[in-house]
């Protein structure tokens, strides 16, 4: 008597699950093996240490450890150093200050975090860093973002420069300079100025120097960086002529410092102009300069840069 066969429906349904049970194991296994070689966070040690320092920003912007936990994966912190000094410097900034109402976005201190850990811990770009993470905890601005790219690629010779452009006064003395001189962040207004405080005086001029001596008197302020001013009498018969920095802009060489200028320009922290010729009667003039921006004037502000009390600019 022959066997009796199973379905074979039975089989295949069997096979069927068997491959089932097989493939979501595959599967399962995979997923497992894509965990296993993920290395593990290599950064997490070095970041506790500016963590607990900085953690007074970080509660009253109510970003906790635990929320900033997931994001750490995204930090690439390569100079614990620079972190620990720039985050002790901008918590003695608000010692003294009300605890923030306004959170700091990650969209900011991530990047932020990267970026500043790039930096030499002695780097006079520190204290900058330091003052922008400072004015992010107590009065936030999307524009920081943008000044976090900024700081990021200047080199401490540019911040220099910059500084000394806004100069010992403070910043709100470099606005108020170009302010009297009818600047408007345009070269126009300025020849305008020149014209009229110039035409007055054309009885009293005897020499190119002596009128290249009057416009440095009134535009070598702060704010404002002369490169060259160019007085030339067209007179035929006159070679009276001078053209050189003026000695009020002498901290500026032009031969070692205008790449870092042009950079500075590039940035849009502060602008170049050509006033291009203008006179009057049988003189000719044009200057060179730069000035600072808009944009310079507020991110030397949430910078610290030329950070005087009101009280101390005199009028």
């Amino acid at each position: 008597m022959a066997k009796q066969q199973r379905p074979p429906h039975v089989s295949a349904t069997a096979k069927a699950e068997v491959s089932l049970k097989a493939s979501a194991a595959a599967k399962f296994e995979r997923k497992k093996i894509i965990s296993e070689q993920i290395p593990e966070d290599v950064t997490r040690a070095k970041a506790n240490t500016w963590l607990t320092i900085i953690s007074p920003i970080t509660e009253w912007a109510g970003l906790k450890g635990d929320q900033l936990a997931h994001k750490r994966t995204l930090l690439r912190i390569q100079q614990e150093e620079t972190l620990d000094t720039i985050a002790r410097s901008a918590s003695a900034k608000l010692s003294d200050l009300a605890p923030p109402t306004q959170p700091i976005p990650p969209k900011f201190l991530i990047p932020f975090l990267e970026k500043a850990s790039l930096e030499d811990a002695g780097s006079k770009l520190v204290e900058m860093w330091a003052s922008l993470l400072a004015s992010a905890a107590t009065n936030y601005n999307p524009h920081f973002v943008h000044f976090t790219n900024i700081i990021a690629q200047l080199s401490a010779s540019q911040a220099a420069l910059f500084e000394r452009l806004i100069g010992d006064k403070g910043r709100k003395r470099a606005l108020l300079n170009l302010e009297s001189l009818g600047f408007h962040f345009e070269h126009r207004f300025l020849v305008d100025f020149l014209l009229r405080e110039l035409r007055p005086m054309l009885g009293e001029f005897k020499s190119a120097v002596e009128i290249f001596n009057f416009i440095s008197d009134l535009i070598c302020l702060e704010g404002i960086c002369i490169v060259h001013i160019d007085v030339d009498n067209i007179d035929k018969q006159s070679d009276d002529y001078i053209g050189h920095i003026p000695s009020k802009s002498s901290y500026y060489n032009d031969l070692k410092d205008d790449i870092d200028m042009l950079i500075l320009d590039s940035s849009r922290l502060i602008s170049y102009q050509d006033t291009g010729d203008f006179g009057f009667e049988n003189w000719k003039i044009r200057i060179l300069f730069f000035h600072v921006t808009n944009l310079g004037f507020s991110f030397a502000e949430a910078c610290g840069i030329g950070d005087i009390l009101d009280s101390e600019v005199q009028e």
